[in-house]
């Protein structure tokens, strides 16, 4: 059990750079400051805190699939908080399962402004009433057929763990594949996957990225768009093969003026080789940026309040 929740908590920590990160100026940018810049939207340092609770039936779904199979899928609610002037903590995140055998299971992750101080990782395991400490995943492995560690395995990275290098800009259009299902095989939870894949024209950096340290893979490429710095799609590469490739569904956060205010709605990804398919899913409208909610919230006493 606490091996599946770390895998799929993976998918919502976040680790990146500072609130403070000004939008570039100008055409010339290095490759440091495009992957900067990727951080900053992918943690969405853009925003005081965001909340997605289940409203009714919807919520944040997961949904994984080995080819021929039922796809296993859970429901998670997410709370993030990144409203902190102490000059140590940089963000607090909370993640709630809300369906299924992990139903009640909670983990807090409270991660540092010091780059070289780990996650604080707390997990709240309902049915021995307990928050336990847990370690950091670990940045530089393989996690089987757990394709949500992979989705999310760059977000445990931190800037100085790569080599960049920009390899080149691009006009592409991207046809951003979905997981498919026949007619009749989608359940209550299911049924607002998108089944068309979304077409985007963007014009894109490409950015590769790698590892100083052995990791799974040898080097990725994000394709980066260039006026908000959302990555559309990355491929991670083994002796130059593509091993596996990830697909994010952007939308603008209603509000926020920063042309950085982007989050994806929906994560896909597929190995190329065995057709394990992975998506995280998040329906608009249960989205709610920037509430008045007390930094509090974001403690243990608010996982011991978890039901199983």
């Amino acid at each position: 059990m606490r091996k599946v929740v770390l895998l799929l908590i993976v998918t919502f920590l976040w680790a990146g750079v500072d609130r403070n990160l000004s939008y570039p100026g100008g055409e010339s940018i290095t490759a440091k400051e495009v992957a900067r810049q990727v951080h900053f939207v992918n943690h969405q340092l853009y925003l005081n805190n965001q909340i997605v609770k289940k409203v009714k039936r919807k919520s944040i779904v997961i949904a994984r699939r080995a080819p021929g199979r039922k796809p296993y899928v859970l429901q998670v609610e997410r709370y993030l908080n990144n409203d902190f002037d102490d000059g140590v903590i940089k963000s607090k995140d909370m993640v709630i399962f809300v369906s299924g055998k992990m139903k009640g299971t909670g983990v807090l992750a409270t991660e540092y402004i010091d780059d070289d101080r780990s996650m604080e990782m707390l997990l709240w395991l309902p049915a021995l009433r307990k928050v336990r400490r847990i370690g950091e995943p670990s940045k530089n492995m393989a996690y089987s057929e757990a394709d949500v560690a992979f989705m999310e395995e760059s977000k445990l990275r931190r800037i100085g763990d790569d080599v960049y290098m920009l390899m080149g800009k691009k006009s592409m259009t991207f046809d951003q594949a979905t997981m498919q299902f026949p007619k009749g095989k989608r359940n209550r939870l299911l049924k607002d996957f998108p089944q068309k894949a979304n077409k985007v024209k963007a014009d894109v950096y490409l950015l590769k990225a790698t590892p100083k340290e052995d990791a799974w893979y040898d080097y990725r490429v994000d394709y980066v768009d260039r006026r908000h710095f959302t990555v559309y799609r990355t491929n991670y590469y083994q002796a130059d093969e593509v091993v596996k490739t990830i697909e994010r569904h952007w939308m603008k956060v209603e509000g926020v003026d920063d042309p950085r205010a982007y989050m994806w709605t929906y994560w896909y990804a597929i190995d190329p080789e065995t057709h394990f398919e992975t998506v995280n899913y998040i329906p608009a409208h249960i989205i709610k940026s920037d509430q008045d909610i007390k930094a509090s919230f974001w403690s243990p006493r608010t996982l011991q309040k978890l039901k199983k």
